[in-house]
C-alpha cells in the first residue's frame, strides 16, 4: 500500500527545468507537465468543490496560483525525501514547513503542506490527496491563495514512479509588513 503522510498546514518541480532527477533513459516524474497544466487541474478541482471524507466541505474555493517561491520549497523538500529514501513533513534539518518558508524568505498568514510517497502521476497523487482527509482539507483550505508542488524520483527506485516523492506546498503571503 502506497502511502500517504499526516497533514501539515503545493510545486510541481518536475515540471521545471532542473527540478527534479531522472536516470538515464527514465523521464523524471510528470516531466510532460507544466505549471499552467497544474494550476488548471487543481482550479478545475477546487471550481467544482469537494466533499472531504470526514466533513462536509464541498464549497467552491477562489483559484490558486503558482508560485515559484513555494515551488522552491516544495522541491527542496521532495528533493530531501528522495535523497533520504524517507517521506517526512521535517527536512534532513529536522525543519518544519513554517521554518523551511522562512528560510526562503516567504512570509505567510496561512500555510499548508501535502506529501505523498510513490504515486506514478499527479493524477494518482492528487486523487490519494482528495481521499484522505486533512489533505482534503488542505486542497480545499480557502485561507491559501497560491502554490508549488514538486516531485523527485529517488535514486532507489526500479521503476517510474515506485520510489516517487511528492510535496504540495500551499500558501498566503502575508500582508503584514516586516
Amino acid at each position: 500500500m502506497w502511502l500517504l503522510a499526516a497533514t501539515a498546514l503545493l510545486a510541481l518541480g518536475a515540471a521545471l527545468p532542473g527540478s527534479a532527477r531522472s536516470d538515464a533513459g527514465r523521464p523524471g516524474c510528470g516531466a510532460r507537465l507544466s505549471p499552467e497544466e497544474v494550476v488548471q487541474r487543481l482550479n478545475a478541482m477546487r471550481a467544482r468543490g469537494l466533499v472531504c471524507p470526514q466533513k462536509a466541505l464541498s464549497g467552491v474555493e477562489a483559484p490558486l496560483r503558482w508560485s515559484a517561491n513555494l515551488a522552491a520549497v516544495a522541491a527542496a523538500q521532495s528533493n530531501d525525501m528522495a535523497a533520504l529514501n524517507h517521506m517526512s513533513h521535517r527536512d534532513s534539518q529536522n525543519r518544519t514547513l513554517a521554518e523551511r518558508l522562512a528560510a526562503m524568505g516567504y512570509r505567510f498568514s496561512a500555510a499548508a503542506e501535502n506529501v505523498a510517497y510513490g504515486y506514478d502521476s499527479l493524477d494518482a497523487v492528487v486523487q490519494a490527496w482528495v481521499e484522505s482527509e486533512g489533505h482534503c482539507e488542505n486542497l480545499m483550505n480557502a485561507k491559501v491563495a497560491e502554490f508549488g508542488l514538486a516531485c523527485t524520483d529517488s535514486d532507489a527506485a526500479r521503476f517510474p514512479g515506485e520510489a516517487r516523492y511528492w510535496t504540495l506546498v500551499l500558501g498566503a503571503p502575508s500582508s503584514r509588513p516586516r
